[in-house]
């Protein structure tokens, strides 16, 4: 499925979040739903999701169209990815694709993006994430 990103698509979830340069350190998903660590220079961040319905997770590579098509990620991107990796999607061509999978079974679903310089996760959930900031 080939989505048209447009701006405003995405935006920034959380401002809670520091600004910081992050990488994905860890995704772990058990019966107590799904956590993903990220460890920047200065802060460690937990997302926290319950059921998760749905999780895609991608080697930047692998993303490269989604990298230089989402006008609102290229300001986080050209500087160097230091910012909030936080992003919810509105219009998710992702959600859609769930929304038919599931034959309509996902539709109070909301997508969910961690971006970093190394990896791009999307998750769909039904509800918000828990976040745990923490100063290194």
């Amino acid at each position: 499925m080939k989505e048209n990103y447009k701006t405003g698509r995405y935006a920034v979830y959380d401002n809670s979040i520091p600004c910081d340069n992050y990488e994905v350190t860890s995704v772990t998903q058990n019966g107590d739903g799904t956590e993903i660590v990220l460890c920047g220079k200065e802060h460690t961040v937990k997302i926290s999701f319950g059921f998760v319905e749905c999780l895609c997770i991608c080697d930047e590579g692998r993303r490269i169209e989604s990298y230089n098509r989402i006008a609102d990620i290229q300001s986080y991107r050209k500087n160097g990815f230091y910012g909030n990796p936080l992003y919810v999607v509105a219009d998710s061509g992702f959600l859609s694709w769930l929304d038919y999978e599931s034959c309509s079974f996902s539709q109070k679903d909301t997508h969910y993006a961690v971006i970093t310089v190394n990896d791009f996760i999307d998750i769909a959930v039904t509800y918000p994430p828990k976040i745990t900031v923490t100063k290194r």
